[in-house]
């Protein structure tokens, strides 16, 4: 292990180097979003830094580092998306009209953000409306919060069909929404 502060500068920028890319390569396929993860991975090295000025890093060679590093990388990642989806995961959302996903907590959002809250629902309105009917009707269902019971028996197909409606709808909402959220965030 390297003993002075040049030694040890020496030494982070060596395997910063060596291992940075690595690290947002694994963090890009993880967030889809290149600038997610850039910042994911400055979070991983500083905790990884933190944790080796500290004594707390055991890693005893190169590969215990990186290994130790990419954990760190990954729950960052977790940490983000658990803190970022909770609000989702807890309510119903209503994509057309977004109150749900308002954004921010404040009692009294700023110009900025109420832009971006007005921007935010016009793209998920504009992307809802380019579903098809049949997607549309089943996450226009699914927002205000019917079963897939309920969602079924109002679109006149069954309970599997229902399901595979609101799979693609999602997946095809999400390609059609997040590089935008990505660009912006």
């Amino acid at each position: 292990m390297a003993r002075s502060a040049t030694e040890i500068e020496q030494s982070f920028e060596r395997l910063f180097i060596q291992h940075h890319p690595a690290l947002v390569r694994f963090l890009t396929r993880m967030t889809r979003c290149g600038q997610r993860a850039e910042d994911l991975a400055q979070v991983a090295w500083l905790k990884v830094l933190s944790a080796c000025s500290r004594g707390a890093c055991a890693a005893s060679d190169e590969s215990e580092l990186r290994a130790y590093l990419f954990t760190v990388a990954r729950n960052a990642f977790l940490d983000e998306y658990t803190r970022k989806h909770e609000a989702l995961r807890t309510r119903c959302v209503d994509p057309l009209a977004l109150d749900g996903l308002a954004g921010a907590v404040t009692a009294a959002p700023g110009p900025e953000q109420e832009v971006e809250q007005m921007q935010a629902r016009d793209a998920v309105r504009g992307a809802v409306s380019r579903l098809p009917a049949e997607q549309r009707k089943v996450i226009g269902l699914w927002s205000g919060g019917a079963s897939i019971r309920d969602m079924a028996s109002a679109c006149g197909a069954p309970r599997d069909t229902v399901l595979s409606r609101k799979k693609y709808a999602v997946a095809r909402l999400r390609t059609m929404i997040e590089p935008g959220l990505c660009a912006a965030g």
